[in-house]
């Protein structure tokens, strides 16, 4: 019977990304993921550029298909994923941007060391793949300096722990409590998860990077938080 089949929980921040959301609504009407089901959760954190009514129209068309949770004040990338972690009902729960820089034909692919039992949490490693582009040079040297601080406090050797695409067993999600509102959010979740003893491996990714002209949002300035939180977290 179809409800016994495995449920995919896929949440989707939006935050001013109105040219995204039915480019990648379409992407998630073509997902395959053989023998398992698909839940959507689309997370407004109060879009100002008109995402908000295009995900309102969405929720009318589409209110018995997709999830939609719209925030009443901007409160920042880790409430948003807050948000839909704790709708979720599915055992996985993967965590998808909605501006397509990562591919979400991937989801399956990732999905498989899940299914397997081999891991609690896999990661997307854009740096795993040696064909992918950055943004800017600055931004790819940056992460890497990110990703050397975090293996260094934590003695591990995770190659890509600020990427955007991480799936978790349910029980993972469940077992830790969100406290980061921003960018942060990747030190707490991957912290906490280690501290755990839950099981991270990486697997290459495609990239495809867009610019700030484009809408990227985070900046130079949000690695100084991603470093206390990296700290804070290792000591707490």
């Amino acid at each position: 019977m179809t409800k016994n089949k495995p449920l995919v929980s896929i949440i989707t921040p939006v935050y001013n990304d109105k040219e995204f959301i039915l480019k990648t609504l379409q992407k998630f009407e073509q997902l395959q993921l053989p023998g398992m089901r698909k839940e959507i959760i689309f997370v407004d954190d109060f879009s100002t550029d008109g995402s908000r009514q295009i995900l309102k129209k969405l929720q009318k068309k589409y209110k018995k298909k997709y999830k939609f949770i719209f925030h009443k004040k901007n409160l920042g990338l880790g409430m948003a994923l807050k948000s839909g972690f704790q709708l979720a009902k599915g055992n996985y729960i993967v965590r998808q941007d909605v501006d397509l820089e990562y591919d979400v034909f991937d989801i399956y692919y990732l999905l498989k060391p899940l299914l397997k039992n081999q891991a609690d949490i896999v990661y997307g490693s854009r740096t795993l793949n040696n064909n992918n582009k950055y943004s800017t040079i600055s931004y790819y040297l940056g992460g890497r300096l990110l990703n050397f601080i975090f293996n260094l406090l934590y003695f591990n050797n995770i190659s890509d722990f600020i990427t955007a695409s991480k799936l978790f067993k349910k029980e993972v999600i469940d077992s830790i409590e969100i406290e980061s509102y921003g960018f942060e959010v990747e030190s707490e979740l991957t912290a906490k998860a280690l501290k755990l003893g839950y099981k991270i491996i990486n697997l290459p990714i495609a990239f495809k990077p867009r610019n700030f002209k484009q809408g990227k949002k985070i900046r130079w300035h949000h690695a100084f938080r991603i470093i206390k939180s990296l700290i804070y977290y290792r000591f707490a």
